[in-house]
Order: structure tokens, then C-alpha cells, then sequence
């Protein structure tokens, strides 16, 4: 045994057994928490840490460890430019954030262990640039209690390290070829859930894929991916919307990337179409692994956001007919639930008067006092250029989804659809915010925040706590059916009926 491994028990031996959980998955044992009524497992590494030589490959398989391994402490959040989206320390926002050695999930499964229970995999959210699956908003506890299923939370790399389409790091392997590796990387986390769900006491054959915002253009993205196919059954969208791009995009993407780095080392760089022209795809290579972490985000500046390169191989295309009906080419038939917010753009759209870094938005999104509203601070022409922005933006995405809700119904066993208009909370952010994009999931975890400067603690207050609560549990119930059977309600009941002949839409409000 290791010193390493003999440090570890001797810890664990001093741990309170009532505390003490030791599961055995593939790699090792791992020894977690019990909480009151759930086992939680943080920080289990899923692959190998995708650095040095391993940078822009696909994941690799963990190696294998002696003895147990602590899973009482959340692994990094994936390297990124800090924001609140990520961590509530102002002092690490807009600045290099994170580790590329990030591979890590979370477990938390239901108390007393009983074979069989469903498993929901989330992927958070953050543009694909940002996030991490320890945010505190997206622990689990009360999730998985609430839905009596296993709950899992996943890293997957952002930005241009995990989506990068050169040439020059081809392996002759299409899949890492596609250089889509945070799909790879999540598409890793459902085989390792499959593989190691029974030590958890799940069905490795009744899972839910779910995830929010970029997690959510992931998991329809996933619909789409031949290598995800029988991985999961049936899917969860939280504000998500198919894209998909071109090789060229993506390439494109690369260059200006390239560009960046070059003008990082000299004034006088050559042009990206020069520099490609005199290196040899080896001295390329070599350039892109030889970039610290440091050097590669600030050469994306906030970050250039995954590329969902359709390269017929770990994603399929999106096509679109005369009519501009999208047809999305899904490969994994399985029942969907899909929706949005009311507001999606209130904070995706509307922030351009307030500065761009996340440390000068955190004081108007964490809730500090405030009299005006962002509007009545404005002159009449940016008032009206936010209400545009806001209202075009909005439109759009309604639109957008309505479409693919159709094109979905058309091929799934069933679509269920909803619409989240909550927004019962204070003045002034009520009229700036409304539902804003984000604010379900709060309500889905059961993570209301309000005991520290947090993102969207200005919705929190006393006298909305019951209905929170109680929205909550309306939610999680018709989860809870979902992941069980794949309908949000009762098989008896015809309460909430499938996207198909009637558009039926699901609200949760107040």
C-alpha cells in the first residue's frame, strides 16, 4: 500500500462510522458520506486527467488504486475564466479559474440501498465555456431523496480545450478527429455510469440524461450522436436549443484561436494562413500542447464556446427542409422532456450597460441593494435597445424551440413540453430579470441559496418560501415520474399528455 493510500485509511479509520459509506466501482473503493438520507460521493475521477500528451484526446481510462480513495472533496472545476456561474468567491471572477485535470463527478444515492433505483446524469450549464458540477445550486441531496433515484453531477472540459478542430492533433481515430472531446467526455460519464451504477444501487438501463442551458444543447446534441446510442432512456432539456456547425466553423474558430496565441509572443506574428503554410502539422502540434492553461484562456478571451461540429460520427447534422422546419437526425429514440423560461434573454441579452466581467455584474445578480431598476438608469435610446435586444431575443428562442418540439414529437415515443413562470420575488429585479434563464433549476435541486452572496439571491425571500417549496415539490414530482417510467405523471392520469395532436404545454408557476 502506499504512503498516499495508508494516509487515507488512517483518516477514514478516525471518521465516525455513521458517517462512513465505502462503495467498490470498478477503479478501487471509494469512501464517501452518509448524510441523512442519502450516500454522497464527490470527486470520483470518470477518466484519466486530460493533460500533457492527453490535452485534445479523447478520455482515457482511470488507473486503476490500492486501498480506498477519499470521495469527501469536489474535484476542480474545468479550466475557465472565473465567474459566478462557477463559485460565489468574487475574488477568483475574470481571472484564469480551474484545472485542466477535471474529470471528476458526483454521486448522491438514496439511503438504504436498494437495487434497481432509476439514475439522472445532469451536465450543467455556463455557455460552454464555464460551470462546474460542485456549483453549490446543483448538489443533489435533496434531488435525489425527492425523486428516489440515484443523482449524478459531471465536469466535462470547456472552451477550446474541450473543442478544437486542427488538423494537426488527428490521431486517425474519428472520433477524437472530430475534436468535439466534451462530448467525448460526457458520452464517458454515461458508460462509466452504466458500468459502476449497481455499486450505487441503480439500473444501469434506466437512465435519464438531463442538463441546463449548454448542459441541455449537450444532451440534444447526444440525441444525435451514434457512439450515445442505448447509453440512456429517455432525456431531460432545461433551456436548450439543437445546434449545429460545419467543419469549417469550426475551423475558423481554431484560427482565430491560433491568431491570438501568435500575437501573444510577438507584435509582429505572422498571419494565422502564413504561420500554417511554414510549420509541419508536427510543429503545430507541438505549439498547441506546449500553451500553458493561462495562455490558451486568455487567448480565448471569456472563452470561445463549443463549436457542436456535426462530423457525422460523434454528432449527426441538424437539416433543414425548404421551410425551414428543423429536422433534427436523431439516433437514440427516447422520450423527451424539453422547455424554457419565460425570460430567457432578460440576462442573456440584456447586460451590455453593466460591463461584461463578472465581477461588475456580481452586485446586481447577487442582490445587493438597490433602488432603480436597470431600465430607469438608462437614457431613453439604450432603454430602448435593451427592450429590443430582450424582446427580439425571446421571440426568437420561442420560435426556434416551438419548431424543434414539433420536429421532435414527430420522431420520439413522446415529448412532454413545459414552460417555467416563476417570478414571485422583489423589486427592483423582478422588472429587470422576470423568469430568467437559470431560475428553474434552484426549484429543481431544492438549493435556495440565501444565506450568502450568491447568484439569483435576490429572488429568495420569507414570505416566498412556502410557495418556493411547494413549487419544488410539484417539480420533482412530475421528475420523479419521469425518470421512473419516462411520463411526468401518473400512468392512470392524463394530466400532463404528450406533445402530438394537441400542443399541450406544462406550466410551473407560482
Amino acid at each position: 500500500m502506499s504512503l498516499r493510500h495508508l494516509i487515507v485509511v488512517m483518516l477514514w479509520a478516525c471518521t465516525p462510522l455513521a458517517e462512513a459509506s465505502v462503495v467498490t466501482i470498478d477503479a478501487g473503493q471509494l469512501a464517501g458520506q452518509s448524510l441523512a438520507k442519502v450516500d454522497r460521493f464527490l470527486g470520483v475521477p470518470y477518466a484519466a486527467p486530460p493533460v500533457g500528451l492527453l490535452r485534445w484526446r479523447a478520455p482515457q481510462p482511470v488507473r486503476p488504486w490500492d486501498g480506498l480513495r477519499s470521495a469527501q472533496t469536489a474535484g476542480s472545476a474545468c479550466a475557465q475564466i472565473g465567474n459566478y456561474y462557477t463559485s460565489f468567491d468574487e475574488t477568483a471572477f475574470d481571472k484564469p479559474y480551474g484545472s485542466e485535470d477535471c474529470l471528476y463527478l458526483n454521486v448522491w444515492a438514496p439511503r438504504p440501498l436498494r437495487d434497481g433505483r432509476p439514475v439522472l446524469v445532469f451536465f450543467h450549464g455556463g455557455s460552454g465555456i464555464a460551470g462546474t458540477a460542485s456549483y453549490p445550486i446543483y448538489d443533489g441531496e435533496r434531488l435525489a431523496e425527492a425523486l428516489d433515484a440515484v443523482v449524478v453531477t459531471a465536469n466535462y472540459r470547456l472552451g477550446v480545450l474541450g473543442s478544437l478542430q486542427s488538423r494537426a492533433l488527428h490521431t486517425g481515430q474519428p472520433a477524437e478527429d472530430s475534436g468535439s472531446y466534451f462530448l467525448l467526455d460526457m458520452i464517458a460519464v454515461l458508460d462509466w455510469t452504466r458500468r459502476n451504477c449497481a455499486a450505487f444501487g441503480c439500473d444501469p438501463d434506466n437512465l435519464t440524461l438531463a442538463g441546463q442551458s449548454a448542459g441541455a444543447v449537450a444532451v440534444l446534441g447526444l440525441l444525435r450522436s451514434p457512439l450515445a446510442k442505448g447509453s440512456f432512456a429517455r432525456a431531460i432539456s432545461f433551456s436548450g436549443i439543437p445546434f449545429s456547425a460545419s467543419a469549417q466553423t469550426g475551423q475558423q474558430r481554431t484560427a482565430k484561436l491560433l491568431g491570438e496565441l501568435l500575437r501573444q509572443r510577438a507584435d509582429d506574428a505572422p498571419s494565422v494562413d502564413d504561420w500554417l503554410t511554414a510549420q509541419p502539422p508536427q510543429a503545430q502540434r507541438d505549439f498547441l500542447l506546449n500553451r500553458s492553461t493561462t495562455e490558451l484562456l486568455q487567448a480565448s478571451g471569456i472563452g470561445l464556446p463549443p463549436a457542436f461540429v456535426a462530423d457525422g460520427h460523434v454528432l449527426m447534422a441538424l437539416d433543414e427542409d425548404e421551410a425551414d422546419e428543423p429536422a433534427p437526425q436523431v439516433v437514440s429514440e427516447v422520450p423527451l422532456l424539453i422547455g424554457r423560461t419565460d425570460d430567457e434573454m432578460s440576462t442573456l441579452a440584456g447586460f451590455k450597460n453593466v460591463g461584461a466581467s463578472a465581477g461588475a455584474r456580481w452586485p446586481l445578480v447577487n442582490g445587493e441593494p438597490r433602488d432603480a431598476t436597470i431600465h430607469q438608469t438608462l437614457g431613453l435610446v439604450q432603454r430602448w435597445q435593451r427592450r429590443v435586444r430582450i424582446g427580439l431575443g425571446d421571440w426568437l428562442v420561442g420560435r426556434k424551440l416551438r419548431q424543434f418540439e414539433r420536429a421532435y414529437a414527430a420522431q420520439l415515443p413522446a415529448v412532454y413540453v413545459y414552460r417555467f413562470a416563476w417570478d414571485d420575488y422583489p423589486e427592483p429585479w423582478r422588472s429587470d430579470f422576470g423568469t430568467l434563464h437559470g431560475l428553474d433549476l434552484p426549484f429543481v435541486f431544492g438549493n435556495f441559496i440565501d444565506d450568502q452572496k450568491s447568484y439569483m439571491r435576490f429572488a429568495w425571500t420569507p414570505q416566498n418560501e412556502a410557495a418556493r417549496q411547494r413549487l419544488h415539490e410539484e417539480i420533482t414530482s412530475s421528475l420523479r415520474h419521469f425518470v421512473h417510467t419516462g411520463q411526468p405523471s401518473p400512468a392512470a392520469s392524463d394530466s400532463w399528455p404528450p406533445w402530438g395532436q394537441h400542443e399541450y404545454v406544462r406550466t410551473w408557476d407560482q
